[in-house]
């Protein structure tokens, strides 16, 4: 039988009124700011070591990608056994009690447990992991954190906020079983990140300096996520050393190599993308404030836009009628449009993509030179005119009325459903000002926002009435209009 050297890593302290602070940053995206210093929390964190049998075998078979992506929650309602061995979390066998040992159910509470589910789940939302709240099981593989007891429990000292098996041999600990003490009062953040912490200690990854990620123990007002960036390892430095004797440095000491492989970063969302791949983000949040659709612009006219995302952003992108014009990576989220614009209507695209690569995209269109009256005013005998603009008309593919399946089939980019099943391409308008050309109205599509509509009569004379059993017959409250959005991008 070989010898593998699993060390147990204690989070955090806590003594949370004791503790420093990181210098005030300002984290709107997720920008990285290591140019503060912050500060250690007062009372040092502890770690010990444990040593485990592993069988060869074992470790032969544990390859790249994990075998499993289930991360198990475990509140021990009713309380839970450990017993000591060789960790599995399907048996709740562990190397960290020196005997058999029962942990306190979680005593926080329904409100304070669901929040701290919802932020799990919102950190490891870019990695393809499945968070769980029911025990999958003694014959499915999974991760376990049990989020309750207290560090006496399984004979460890009253300063410990977690602890996870640590293993340098393998690229994950299977089935590893860790704990989060039941010991931050209703903090939810520092539950969830010491949870996120003690979980990503069994995928070999070390502490952290960035005061924003959860593999740190700096403070940080607010939520820690993995960052995607080569991030100096440390910040559990005692002394001069390291958890594991590294030689700590830097402009405040806290700084050493990565206890795994040497070097002096790491990057855990790389590890986790490994492990796991990729998960779906929630796309940004994106508005274009200036300008709106309709507006009469000169060449070179700006476009302002509001982007925002809980992983941050990563980049926005500007194309004006489908050609890339400009792209900006931080705050403001200012460009100029092209000065060599003609006469005519254009069409403003924004991309906003978030740290991870989910996208959102808006558009506008906007008029250089006298807006259209009529469809007759436009350059192509196949436009037709919606509130002074030329837009592609019923008679082209991705014209307006054409059927769609999503919004990359219309020219507009929105693609819209009824209750009915019927999914035409739209474009926006005016709600009463009559700007939709014969055989289309102006279909409310949620807040104050309008929709050229095949059929509808919104009163301006250009629609027709589809009468009570009609497709559009739907008791005229909008409400199963529904704009199709694009996925985000993975």
């Amino acid at each position: 039988m070989k010898r593998l050297l699993l060390c147990a890593l204690v989070v955090a302290s806590i003594a949370v009124p004791g503790r420093g602070h990181a210098d005030s940053v300002r984290h709107d995206a997720s920008s990285i700011d290591e140019s503060g210093k912050p500060m250690v929390l007062a009372e040092r964190p502890r770690t010990s070591r444990k040593w485990e049998q592993i069988d060869p075998s074992v470790l032969g078979n544990i390859v790249a990608a994990a075998n499993t992506n289930k991360i198990f929650l475990n509140r021990c309602a009713g309380g839970c056994t450990v017993t000591p061995g060789s960790t599995d979390s399907r048996s709740n066998r562990s190397t960290i009690p020196d005997q058999t040992s029962q942990l306190s159910a979680f005593s926080r509470g329904d409100a304070v447990w669901n929040n701290v589910v919802a932020c799990m789940k919102d950190v490891f939302t870019p990695f393809g992991v499945e968070i769980l709240t029911t025990d999958p099981g003694s014959s499915v593989n999974h991760f376990e954190i049990m989020i309750a007891g207290t560090p006496q429990q399984l004979q460890l000292g009253s300063g410990t906020g977690g602890i996870s098996p640590f293993n340098c041999q393998a690229q994950y600990i299977p089935n590893s079983l860790v704990f989060v003490f039941d010991v931050w009062g209703n903090s939810i953040e520092d539950i969830c990140a010491t949870a996120a912490q003690e979980i990503a200690h069994s995928f070999r990854l070390d502490h952290v300096i960035e005061p924003s990620d959860p593999l740190t123990y700096f403070n940080f007002n607010g939520r820690k996520r993995f960052k995607d960036a080569e991030l100096q390892c440390g910040s559990d430095c005692v002394n001069g050393r390291g958890p594991f004797g590294q030689t700590c440095s830097g402009a405040n000491g806290q700084s050493h190599t990565c206890t795994c492989t040497g070097l002096n970063t790491q990057n855990s969302v790389s590890v986790l993308k490994a492990l796991f791949g990729t998960g779906t983000p929630t796309p940004p949040d994106l508005t274009i404030t200036k300008p709106k659709t309709g507006d009469n612009v000169m060449p070179g006219f700006p476009v302002a836009v509001e982007a925002t995302d809980v992983n941050g952003i990563g980049m926005v992108e500007l194309r004006v009628n489908s050609m890339l014009t400009a792209s900006i990576t931080q705050f403001p989220y200012v460009f100029n449009a092209p000065t060599t614009l003609t006469d005519g209507t254009h069409n403003v695209e924004v991309t906003a993509y978030d740290e991870f690569g989910a996208s959102t995209k808006k558009t506008v269109q906007v008029v250089i030179g006298k807006p259209c009256g009529k469809p007759a005013d436009c350059p192509l005998d196949t436009d037709t005119c919606i509130g002074g603009r030329c837009v592609p008309g019923p008679g082209v593919q991705g014209g307006l009325g054409t059927v769609c399946v999503d919004n990359t089939s219309c020219a507009s980019g929105q693609c819209a459903a009824d209750n009915k099943g019927n999914r035409f391409c739209v474009d926006s308008c005016e709600l009463g000002e009559g700007q939709c050309p014969d055989g289309f109205g102006c279909l409310e599509a949620g807040e104050n926002n309008g929709v050229c509509w095949p059929g509808h009569d919104d009163g301006s004379g250009g629609g027709c009435s589809t009468g009570s059993g009609g497709a559009l017959a739907i008791g005229l409250s909008f409400l199963a209009l529904v704009i199709a959005r694009r996925r985000p991008r993975k």
